[in-house]
């Protein structure tokens, strides 16, 4: 069944569709960090105001798909069905965006947002991801030399983060030949959740 709404949470935001239409909405930063919950009741108070003010459910129950990105715990999981609930929204899919990548062998994802990154990589084991928070790295070359050390690699970018392109430049400048990014990159997760039921 395709949901009614699509939220994608990062950073302190919320990416969401509302009658086709991709939105974008701020939370504090006191209650939502890296797409994560950090103070439930200030998340749930603040959530109110977003469902309010986006007139999501007013009268039926909608489906909400939620879009989880790395690492997504048990307790990540918990903490929003809870907020959820409490706002009377109960029909709740989860979705890992690892499953919303392109089906693509031998690259290497960098999924970046305003504060962080995630890199997934294929390894033995099926895919794996990793999370580079922004403020361990002095500036964008240092961070894209630890999350893509090798030239040789093929590497898509996409994400939220408007600078994208630049992050593009830098590795090639730098020489690295395959470096790509979509033209919607800063929707590309929320657009290909739509497409996919």
């Amino acid at each position: 069944m395709q949901p009614k709404y699509i939220f994608y949470f990062h950073d302190n935001k919320v990416q969401f569709i509302r009658k086709n239409e991709i939105k974008t909405y701020i939370f504090p930063i006191d209650c939502l960090l890296y797409g994560k919950i950090i103070h439930i009741e200030k998340f749930i108070k603040e959530l109110k105001i977003f469902i309010k003010k986006e007139k999501i459910g007013c009268l039926l129950n909608p489906s909400i798909r939620i879009i989880n990105s790395y690492p997504f715990y048990n307790s990540d999981k918990e903490l929003l069905i809870m907020a959820f609930n409490s706002l009377g929204l109960n029909k709740l899919e989860f979705k890992n965006e690892v499953e919303i990548y392109p089906n693509k062998k031998n690259v290497i994802f960098l999924n970046i947002h305003d504060t962080y990154l995630i890199k997934t990589f294929e390894c033995a084991k099926g895919k794996k991801s990793l999370r580079y928070p922004f403020n361990l790295f002095k500036d964008k070359k240092q961070l894209l030399s630890i999350t893509a050390p090798i030239k040789e690699n093929s590497y898509l970018l996409f994400g939220t983060n408007k600078d994208i392109p630049e992050f593009v430049d830098i590795l090639k400048n730098k020489n690295y030949d395959n470096v790509h990014y979509y033209n919607n990159y800063q929707t590309y997760i929320i657009e290909k959740s739509l497409k996919k039921t």
